[in-house]
């Protein structure tokens, strides 16, 4: 089992494919917006070409209106595994989605959360009214460590870790681990100003390859810009875009902005992770380090 970690554009995906082609691996992905189906410029997606040549799972296998959240990743995850194992091959876990790689590899045991909808309904409609920071500020006072791992827009996961608080105490106290993946974690750590130009590259990269014309697709669908699916970096966007709101190049400035941040926060939660043995792949090439601890 190998882990390939990082922040976004750091190279996680063209060096899981070489990883998987020398070792006659399968990729599975863990990011948390690629698992939806017509979302593949936008989220970066491998290629119909790159999934060719190396099999990838938990891509596309959601509809953007539909619920996907990380207990249930979890579950396809361990049983995608599972089938790897079977199968006598190498699998190599690759994605920036923290919250989705501490779940697979570390046991995080999120069955154990508990659940109330009243409760739930009423923190929504607190944060409708409010704002998502107003709500973050409040899990922030009483929770401080569950509130510094989750993105202060992420609305969905701020009101779900309120939820735990609220009926059973500060939800840090209640992670608690089941049985760990053992896996060889590699970090992509280029310096920032390398990253923060292959963002801005691979966001006017998305514009070439077609994102306005799959946001419009998305939105011809029904799809609302606040869906939790389509809170990938971007849409909101290219979708104000579309409706004239913004003009293209503010759309690609604000997108490459918000890509910065994520990738920020990113490497703060991986950080935290001191089983990671970190690279700067504009120094050093990572693979042949990788093939040797796994020979």
């Amino acid at each position: 089992m190998i882990a390939i970690v990082g922040p976004t554009a750091s190279g996680k995906s063209a060096l899981a494919m070489r990883a998987a082609e020398k070792l006659a691996g399968e990729i599975v992905s863990a990011d948390s917006r690629q698992v939806y189906r017509g979302m593949d410029v936008g989220t970066a997606k491998p290629t119909l070409e790159e999934r060719a040549r190396v099999r990838h799972h938990l891509i596309d296998v959601a509809e953007p209106g539909e619920r996907y959240d990380v207990a249930r990743y979890q579950r396809d995850a361990r049983a995608t595994l599972a089938q790897i194992r079977a199968r006598g091959r190498a699998a190599i876990v690759v994605g920036g989605t923290g919250l989705y790689v501490r779940a697979l590899l570390d046991g995080l045991e999120l069955a154990a959360l508990p659940h109330d909808p009243l409760v739930r309904a009423r923190i929504e409609a607190e944060a409708a009214g409010a704002g998502a920071a107003a709500v973050h500020a409040r899990l922030a006072a009483v929770d401080p460590v569950a509130a510094s791992r989750v993105d202060p827009r992420n609305v969905r996961r701020v009101v779900r870790y309120l939820e735990v608080v609220s009926v059973a105490g500060r939800i840090s106290d209640r992670w608690r681990r089941g049985p760990s993946v053992p896996a060889l974690r590699i970090g992509l750590r280029p310096p920032r100003a390398w990253l923060a130009d292959a963002i801005a590259a691979r966001v006017r990269r998305m514009v070439v390859d077609g994102v306005l014309e799959e946001a419009r697709g998305l939105v011809a669908r029904g799809m609302d810009p606040a869906l939790p699916s389509m809170s990938a970096h971007g849409y909101v966007h290219w979708v104000a875009h579309l409706r004239g709101e913004i003009d293209l190049e503010t759309a690609i400035a604000r997108t490459a902005r918000d890509v910065r941040a994520y990738s920020r926060r990113q490497m703060t939660w991986f950080r935290r992770d001191g089983q990671i043995r970190w690279f700067d792949p504009t120094v050093e090439d990572p693979l042949p380090a990788l093939l040797e601890a796994v020979a």
